[in-house]
């Protein structure tokens, strides 16, 4: 009885040591998988940001970054 339950546990515990394939080829189809730059096209972007625009992009970043600059707020 005391095994059994011995070899329970330990298969328990082996069983959750198991990983999920999270890889592309696992079936997940769910995720699309595109550039950040471009986005969404719908009314909800930042006004002067062109979807596709990797320059327009990464000027916004900036901007987005330069707002959250300690530095900048407190001079």
């Amino acid at each position: 009885m005391k095994r059994a339950m011995m070899l329970g546990a330990c298969a328990l515990l082996l069983s959750a040591c198991g990983e999920i394939d999270q890889s592309k080829t696992a079936g997940n189809t769910y995720r699309n998988d595109v550039p950040a730059s471009q986005g969404a096209k719908n009314a909800h972007v930042v006004s002067g940001w062109q979807p596709g625009n990797q320059g327009s992009w990464e000027n916004q970043i900036r901007a987005r970054g330069q707002l959250q600059n300690e530095y900048q707020k407190v001079n």
